[in-house]
């Protein structure tokens, strides 16, 4: 039997039975009332409108209501507070509570509290806070109430007031919260009081804030995220919700424990390469080369900076097997001939502006599309993560410019593999890099990535118990066009084969119906009827998004359930689950939880056996928040999914996780939703929308 431990805790309420005031206006102290719970009491002292409560009698004329906080102390025919009052009061109290001890709080979107603790900020000039968030809950198994204490990241608040001259060219539009006293605003949404005092407004730091102080963000931390959330909420749980809190609510001493269930993951994550089966990528697409080989005439050449020809040379011979590192080259693994034409190679002298140089070269080349493939490798003088807009769309132009002719591109980025000194070795009459790093690492990446850019399958699946389609349907907010895109209809049959994708606006759900009844009704025409339509989505998909969906698959005439997965894009951070038997704290991979009817908590990482050595560069992944919708035909409302079904989807959620062919590690997220946001990152950019049929049947972005 296998259980863990979440970041939740049981909490006995300290008033049992509240007594409010009610209130047709909205005041500073008051809380408000949902929608049915104004409804309800609307009718009991029959009036219409809005209400909200307050704490104490501020007017003659207020009606008092007195209820129980749980059923079971409610007297016959007495009714309890709802659940949503319930968690409006505790955020609210929890709010004022921690305002008063100098702490920052303040709720969200959901009605959680958020509390900012002070903690170390990577930004110069900025006084850092570990934002924790508390949410009241209650558990679907016994209705108690709990509160789940959730561990975010730091935010930074810089120690400049709006008004100090170190913001007087960012626009106001840049500055987004701003912390005030002890209450975090909207910086277009600050009360009078503040907009007087302006001098003690304090703006939190954002990515284009960042970018506008020409502040470089810290790379991302990668060590063991277990370790240091079990630590950091059970010091905040020592610290904060012991003692003064006890005037409000009452949690336990002790996390709550669970038991879980046990995904048989053995034999359905073996993966079906050229000449074997192997459950790692990395070792599998070595040894047995792709599952589907490159069928036409490949043809490679690079465009470069004429600073970069060296890296040209060096990174030449590691494809063609001359590196004593990278023994075998590019036929050892994809299992083709490695052929270049250095004529049709293109070297640009204007780094900062190279898209006109590029496309008058392109013109000149003489290309034979139909009969052969093109792969240029392009060696970038910027780095992707860099701040600069119009380095950062130079990218995204080369990219789009060479798919217009039909050609997939492998970005590299020169800075990454050769040092600022650029050494070099004489060769002849060729001078070539001298790469630092460990450039052969990268490469059984790059050419996995090549091989699916031009259309053919590394690997997929060994076992195929169903016959059913698979859509992902993900999407990507763009920081610099401030626009949703979904990037939709990425399709793969079951076995994990690739059958392609568009790309849509946010919002277009009637055109996101239409691509998946199309897709569906040429799956049938090639496979015949699925036994399912399974959508994962990459939120909660509501009545109203699938119901044009459902209209367009009854169009078609198929009467086929239609399941919804839906995943959390990132991994859960609200809830999570430890395992204190072990050192690193990380759960064994196919250990779920069930968190609802509807909700599960996924565990998909490394850990096959608890066996084996952790492996730090595939890090510590959170688990996965499922929730899981079934529609029968005809069917208006979703249903629960049994336990068989459910694991059946779970472990499906795992094996998707393995077709990700950008690179030969192991990842967590699933590819039908990891592939739509890599491409609704890149699209938006572009500067024509319409791509041609090559960029919808091949994955040219990974």
């Amino acid at each position: 039997m296998n259980y863990l431990t979440l970041n939740v805790l049981n909490f006995k309420h300290a008033q049992p039975r509240l007594t409010v005031y009610l209130t047709k206006e909205e005041q500073p102290d008051s809380i408000s009332f949902s929608e049915y719970d104004c409804k309800e009491l609307n009718t009991m002292i029959k009036n219409d409108g809005r209400l909200y409560a307050t704490l104490t009698r501020q007017q003659k004329d207020q009606v008092a209501v007195t209820r129980c906080f749980n059923q079971d102390l409610c007297s016959e025919r007495e009714i309890p507070w709802s659940f949503s009052f319930m968690k409006r009061y505790y955020t609210y109290r929890l709010v004022h509570h921690f305002r008063e001890m100098g702490i920052p709080a303040t709720h969200n979107f959901v009605s959680d509290t958020d509390v900012w603790i002070k903690d170390y900020s990577a930004y110069p000039g900025c006084e850092g806070y570990r934002v924790f968030t508390l949410r009241v809950q209650v558990s679907h198994s016994d209705g108690q109430p709990q509160l789940l204490v959730a561990m975010g990241d730091v935010h930074s608040v810089h120690t400049c007031p709006v008004t100090d001259p170190l913001f007087s060219e960012v626009p106001e539009s840049v500055i987004r919260k701003v912390l005030y006293q002890q209450a975090i605003y909207h910086y277009d949404q600050l009360p009078v009081q503040a907009k007087r005092h302006l001098e003690s407004v304090y703006p939190c730091m954002n990515f284009e804030l960042l970018h506008y102080l020409k502040i470089n963000r810290p790379a991302p931390d990668k060590s063991n995220r277990y370790l240091k959330y079990s630590s950091e909420t059970e010091k905040f749980r020592q610290h904060y919700l012991t003692g003064g809190l006890h005037a409000i609510m009452q949690p336990e001493e002790t996390w709550c424990k669970t038991e879980t269930g046990k995904l048989d993951l053995t034999s359905m994550l073996q993966l079906r390469f050229g000449e074997g089966v192997h459950a790692e990528p990395k070792y599998g697409f070595k040894q047995y080369g792709p599952v589907e080989l490159i069928d036409r005439e490949t043809v490679f050449f690079f465009i470069m900076h004429i600073d970069d020809i060296p890296l040209a040379y060096t990174i030449n011979d590691y494809l063609r097997g001359q590196q004593p590192d990278f023994r075998g080259g590019l036929p050892r693994y994809l299992k083709i001939k490695y052929n270049t034409e250095s004529r049709l190679s293109i070297v640009f002298r204007d780094r900062n502006n190279p898209i006109g140089e590029i496309e008058a070269m392109l013109k000149r080349r003489a290309l034979d599309t139909d009969a052969k493939n093109y792969v240029a490798i392009y060696l970038s003088p910027h780095s992707k993560w860099t701040t600069d807009l119009t380095h950062k769309n130079i990218y995204y132009r080369v990219k789009e410019l060479l798919l217009s002719y039909n050609i997939v591109s492998q970005t590299i980025e020169v800075e990454k593999h050769w040092s600022p000194d650029r050494p070099v070795s004489n060769e002849g009459d060729a001078k070539k890099a001298i790469m630092t790093g460990n450039f052969q690492y990268s490469l059984p990446n790059i050419l996995v990535a090549i091989s699916a850019k031009l259309g053919y399958t590394p690997w997929c699946f060994e076992q195929q118990p169903a016959k059913e389609l698979v859509v992902g349907i993900s999407a990507y907010r763009s920081r610099d066009l401030d626009r949703n895109y979904l990037g939709s209809a990425f399709t793969f049959t079951n076995e994990g084969r690739f059958v392609g994708f568009d790309c849509l606006k946010d919002k277009q759900v009637k055109e996101l119906a239409g691509l998946i009844a199309l897709t569906l009704r040429e799956y049938c025409l090639n496979a015949g009827k699925p036994e399912r339509l399974v959508i994962h989505f990459y939120k909660r998909l509501s009545r109203r998004e699938l119901q044009p969906i459902e209209k367009a698959l009854s169009e078609l005439g198929l009467s086929v359930p239609v399941v919804v997965v839906s995943v959390n894009k990132g991994f859960a951070n609200d809830i999570v689950g430890f395992d204190h038997s072990r050192q690193h704290k990380m759960p064994l991979s196919g250990l779920y939880i069930p968190i609802s009817p509807y909700q599960y908590l996924l565990f998909n990482n490394q850990q096959q056996t608890g066996e084996e050595a952790i492996n730090e560069r595939e890090g510590y992944p959170f688990p996965l928040k499922l929730t899981l919708q079934k529609y029968e035909p005809g069917m208006n409302t979703a249903i629960p999914v049994g336990k068989t079904e459910a694991e059946e989807l779970m472990v499906q959620v795992c094996r998707f996780s393995q077709l990700y062919w950008k690179s030969v590690s192991r990842q967590w997220m699933p590819v039908t939703l990891r592939y739509p946001e890599m491409l609704a990152q890149i699209v938006p950019h572009f500067k024509y929308l319409d791509m041609p049929e090559m960029g919808k049947e091949n994955l040219w972005f990974l």
